[in-house]
């Protein structure tokens, strides 16, 4: 059975669907960041191994602990890394499964971002909006393009979960 993988911005509620969704579809849920977190094994956060370790050393953590989780037989809903499919290695890794984009406007993505400080991967020579609208523009296509559907995370958590699962059910 195929895995459900859901992709989007950072704090577009990736975590905090897939925990709903899996409780009522009955199925795992598996965070990537924690998957990677685990197989670094050092005890940092994603944002401590990209700062103590660079970016090329995360994502090819991510890239193994993703290959990994995909590899078991049972069917889990995963969360992945805002940055995670912008690998080619990765997109290819997903194009098996069911992909779910969850999206919300740029406005409400950036005022949820920010909430929680700058992030490590804004780029340091633009403005806080400016490296958001940078990355925006660079994820947003990828996003599209790796997805199998695609949902509006709008009106809050039961919304888009039950969104999903309509969508799920007349897929199948």
């Amino acid at each position: 059975m195929k895995h459900i993988i859901l992709i989007g911005f950072k704090s577009v509620g990736k975590t905090v669907i897939g925990k709903r969704l899996a409780q009522m579809l009955g199925r795992t849920f598996l965070d990537l960041d924690v998957a990677v977190e685990r197989k670094h094994g050092k005890g940092m956060s994603c944002r401590a191994i990209v700062a103590s370790e660079g970016e090329e050393a995360f994502r090819t953590l991510e890239s193994g602990a993703l290959a990994d989780i995909l590899k078991t037989n049972e069917s889990v809903i995963l969360a992945l890394g805002g940055g995670a499919v912008m690998s080619s290695v990765n997109q290819e890794l997903l194009r098996a499964h069911t992909v779910v984009y969850i999206s919300a406007s740029p406005d409400a993505l950036f005022e949820r971002i920010m909430k929680g400080g700058r992030p490590a991967f804004f780029s340091t020579d633009l403005t806080d909006r400016k490296a958001f609208d940078k990355l925006y523009t660079e994820r947003e296509p990828i996003y599209e393009k790796s997805a199998k559907f695609k949902v509006q995370n709008e009106k809050g958590v039961k919304d888009t979960v039950e969104k999903i699962i309509k969508i799920l059910h007349h897929t199948s």
